[in-house]
């Protein structure tokens, strides 16, 4: 059976040029944009626009604006955690003692 697709399930655009993100997966961080978007396409150049790159929403799990840019969440989730930017989910931990039915 193969893996559950990672998607984003909430996101908010924060000055100057930041995605706070949460992962299906329950990992979470502040993405910096700024490296992305300094990067010269088409795509990223309406993005250095601050009000435009506050207009990002979430489409299937995918941060996307207007312009139809797109990130996808594997590659985001993977920048963020060489960057240092991923928080993991904490483990479920079980009271000793407690019984569940």
């Amino acid at each position: 059976m193969a893996a559950p697709r990672l998607k984003l399930t909430s996101i908010r655009a924060v000055v100057p040029f930041k995605l706070v993100v949460t992962f299906s997966d329950g990992s979470s961080g502040t993405f910096d944009a700024g490296p992305m978007i300094g990067e010269r396409g088409e795509g990223t150049e309406p993005l250095r626009d601050r009000r435009f790159f506050g207009t990002v929403e979430l489409k299937n799990g995918v941060p996307t604006w207007p312009n139809h840019f797109d990130i996808s969440p594997d590659w985001l989730r993977e920048e963020m955690e060489k960057r240092g930017e991923l928080q993991l989910p904490l483990p479920v931990r079980r009271l000793r003692g407690s019984t569940q039915n």
